[in-house]
């Protein structure tokens, strides 16, 4: 395995982009009617289930409150009731009223947002409780159109066990390395989707690595599988 400090190479991270594509396509993810379900489901997918946010989005439809608009003005233990299947759902629903009121009363809207100095909307969202790493670039990238890439828990563990990197990378490292490999604004989305959707079909915590598309080259699976 390469030095931990050593950067994904572009060759390692394009081939896995293509091979991702080739197996789900195009994605069309994040799944939502509008940029403000973007920012809702970005907020309540944290520490849980994308069904269970799934769940809360639908309540939150039909009680007619499908935008940051109506999140600032619903009464907060309504809005606690309608995400109850997101968990942690006081405080969600406190975030969530906190978020959107910050956001109206300095952008007027969320497009309002789009095409700004990416380093303002960073500093403006990161300044926002609530809003940590990887909800700030699920917001920017999936609600804001910003080219950022999203690392989570999929994409370390899915690049650990392939033997691109090792556990001493910070996040940090791998998302400048694929913000400079792939730079486009549907592929970083897509490619992020594609990771998502293996990780959850194939490289889960306790791995099913025998129909995975990727055992030929992964580190994990010849070494530790396949013998």
């Amino acid at each position: 395995m390469r030095d931990s400090f050593t950067v994904l190479r572009d060759s390692d991270l394009i081939l896995l982009s293509r091979e991702l594509f080739r197996k789900y396509g195009d994605l069309h993810w994040w799944p939502a009617k509008s940029r403000d379900e973007v920012v809702i489901g970005a907020i309540l997918t944290q520490n849980t289930s994308w069904n269970n946010v799934a769940t809360a989005i639908e309540r939150l439809r039909s009680a007619g409150s499908e935008t940051l608009a109506d999140i600032s003005i619903m009464d907060e233990k309504e809005l606690a009731s309608a995400i109850h299947s997101s968990g942690f759902y006081n405080q969600k629903a406190k975030r969530l009223k906190t978020i959107s009121k910050e956001i109206l009363s300095r952008y007027g809207h969320l497009e309002n947002m789009i095409g700004k100095d990416p380093h303002e909307i960073r500093s403006f969202l990161s300044g926002l409780s609530g809003i940590g790493q990887e909800t700030l670039d699920s917001i920017m990238l999936y609600a804001l159109d910003y080219p950022v890439f999203v690392v989570d828990k999929y994409t370390r563990r899915l690049l650990v066990r392939l033997g691109f990197i090792t556990d001493k990378i910070r996040d940090s490292e791998i998302k400048t390395a694929i913000e400079g490999i792939i730079g486009d604004l549907w592929e970083l989305k897509n490619f992020h989707a594609c990771i998502v959707a293996l990780s959850k079909e194939y490289c889960r915590s306790k791995p099913e690595c025998d129909n995975c598309p990727l055992r030929n080259s992964c580190r994990y699976y010849i070494e530790t599988i396949s013998p």
